[in-house]
């Protein structure tokens, strides 16, 4: 009877920790399914989330580049306005540039037509000669205006975006051109530009600098002082293998205080009129966005000298076979 009463208890337990096995086994699926529900919801609602992440980015993506072709717009325009309002001010000495020889090929054209006249074109050998160099000398004077309207155009176009291989020296001359009545009165102009590689950049834009940095130059010096102060113009190669521009005057100088705010936008330490404030910090915007730099040191009553450094021109093909 004892042994039948414990097998039965046995029994009942064995029975009991069936049941609660079974009743563990289908509390873990309905977990697991729990689980598995959750997690395909959070997957979904994650997926959703990303999808709507992804939408914004793209749309912040096009304003962004909306909001920079709109930015480099209107850099284009401040640069072109900037150039317009340099020539601006130089244009009463560019018209006396242009007609200076305009003067003399009138004249010279005015005599030709006089010797044929008199003489019936049956001259003389010496008055031949006389007209003949007459003539060629007015053909250089219609070469000159050709050369400033030439320079005058190049700095009166519209900004691309491309740059390419950019001959400073050529830019320099240009430059001189432009400005050459800006510096005739007020400084001898002393030009040291042995040739250098092309660099990298934009024609008109470095021209454009370059002709700030000259009547920046002009501006530091009193007119009529022309034999006591000199404007230098350099090239050279950097010992890291960059070309170096320098442009420096022996006028009144910058203060130290200014130094450091000198390419600030409209700081400008001439009269009310007489500079917008703007160029060398167009200066200074041109030169770090083709990869280069400017600086500026100065000493009171001393002088000033503008460095500019600019990478030497590489084709693309010549940076990609060198990457690979």
């Amino acid at each position: 009877m004892k042994a039948r009463s414990m097998g039965g208890q046995f029994t009942v337990i064995e029975g009991r920790a069936e049941r609660a096995e079974a009743i563990r086994t289908r509390l873990l699926k309905a977990e697991a399914e729990i689980s598995e529900r959750e997690m395909r919801h959070s997957n979904a609602l994650l997926e959703e989330t990303v999808r709507q992440r992804t939408c914004e980015l793209e749309l912040a993506n096009a304003r962004l580049q909306e909001s920079l072709k709109q930015l480099q717009a209107a850099q284009a325009q401040l640069l072109f306005a900037d150039r317009l309002a340099t020539i601006g001010q130089l244009a009463a000495g560019l018209g006396h540039e242009i007609n200076n020889p305009l003067a003399f090929i009138i004249g010279n054209l005015d005599y030709v037509q006089q010797q044929l006249v008199r003489t019936a074109g049956a001259a003389t050998p010496e008055e031949q000669q006389e007209m003949i160099e007459a003539i060629a000398d007015a053909r250089d004077g219609a070469e000159r205006v050709s050369l400033i309207v030439r320079d005058l155009k190049v700095l009166s176009h519209p900004n691309d975006l491309e740059n390419g291989p950019v001959d400073v020296v050529a830019s320099l001359r240009s430059a001189v051109k432009v400005a050459a009545y800006e510096l005739r009165d007020r400084a001898t102009l002393v030009e040291e530009l042995v040739s250098v590689p092309p660099v990298n950049g934009h024609k008109v834009r470095l021209c454009q600098v370059f002709l700030n940095l000259l009547v920046n130059a002009a501006h530091a010096i009193s007119p009529g002082q022309a034999a006591r102060n000199e404007i230098r113009i350099s090239t050279r190669m950097s010992s890291s293998g960059s070309v170096v521009v320098e442009v420096s005057d022996t006028g009144c100088g910058i203060l130290p205080e200014n130094l450091e705010r000198i390419f600030n936008p409209f700081f400008t330490t001439k009269p009310v009129g007489v500079g917008t404030g703007l160029g060398l910090s167009v200066c200074h915007g041109i030169i770090t966005a083709l990869g280069g730099e400017i600086s500026v040191r100065s000493e009171m009553s001393r002088g000033t000298t503008f460095t500019v450094t600019l990478p030497v021109y590489e084709a693309q093909e010549e940076i990609t076979s060198r990457a690979a």
